[in-house]
């Protein structure tokens, strides 16, 4: 998709040489627009500048501001994981509704969960996450 030859990067996401910075940087998983010109205004450049017209140790600069100021990239995928991972292991509500891939916010269920069944195993496996048996256990099965 990118010609390897001329291709920038930042935080390890290629950007493509037409796009204007604060676009470009929303390649970044994490950084969203807003985020985007912050980081523009607090670096002083200006947002429609095109990534072929800066220079290169300004991206560097631009890629250290990014990575220490806030949670990007697979940081940020950890710790959506651990937040889940957190729920599924306290048996809270929330935690089950992950585990067994159901809508965690009171939506009915009866006639459209289905598509958060679907969306619940694309971001498990999105996340790498693998959730424990939610249930009663065997030495449990005969109570009632």
């Amino acid at each position: 998709r990118f010609m390897a030859s001329n291709t920038r990067r930042i935080l390890g996401v290629a950007l493509r040489d037409k796009q204007s910075i604060h676009i470009a940087l929303t390649g970044v998983y994490g950084l969203g627009r807003f985020m985007a010109k912050t980081v523009c205004a607090k670096l002083g450049l200006n947002p429609m500048t095109r990534i072929k017209d800066i220079h290169p140790t300004m991206l560097h600069t631009i890629g250290k501001t990014v990575e220490s100021e806030y949670v990007v990239q697979n940081d940020l995928k950890d710790q959506m994981k651990s937040d889940i991972m957190r729920l599924v292991n306290m048996r809270c509500y929330r935690g089950i509704r992950h585990a067994q891939g159901l809508p965690l916010r009171g939506q009915r269920t009866s006639t459209n969960g289905k598509t958060a069944k679907k969306m619940a195993g694309r971001r498990a496996n999105l996340l790498g996450i693998k959730y424990p048996a939610i249930g009663r256990s065997k030495k449990q099965k005969g109570k009632k």
